[in-house]
């Protein structure tokens, strides 16, 4: 089952957020911004973030009337984590940086939900 999960996610989401974190990492060599490396920092908690909404959206489509996690309070607690990260090191990451990685999670479920969309509206 959760191999099947990751397949899933790996289609959806995690091939997007590679290709965006080794294009950050290219430009961060290329031009030593904080706001890149705080940009690939965001992208890896925009990795966990996507992975555990789109878990947790999974098993709540499996089970029958259960009560429905979403996992806000562990991705809640990953910001946090990337929030102490850029205090202890502001040097090096950008907190503009960090922000959009982190929401570029939510631009790709927006994305995916408008491409079902228009997919069903054919």
């Amino acid at each position: 089952m959760n191999s099947q999960i990751f397949k899933s996610y790996y289609k959806h989401f995690l091939k997007y957020l590679i290709i965006l974190f080794f294009l950050s990492i290219i430009a961060y060599i290329f031009t030593l911004s904080t706001f890149f490396a705080g940009l690939s920092l965001g992208i890896i908690g925009s990795v966990f973030m996507s992975y555990n909404w789109f878990y947790h959206l999974r098993q709540a489509q499996d089970e029958n009337g259960e009560k429905v996690k979403t996992g806000t309070m562990t991705r809640l607690l990953l910001v946090i984590l990337l929030c102490l990260i850029w205090v202890r090191f502001p040097e090096i990451f950008n907190i503009f940086g960090i922000l959009v990685g982190v929401l570029l999670t939510y631009l790709l479920i927006i994305w995916r939900a408008l491409l079902e969309l228009f997919k069903r509206k054919r």
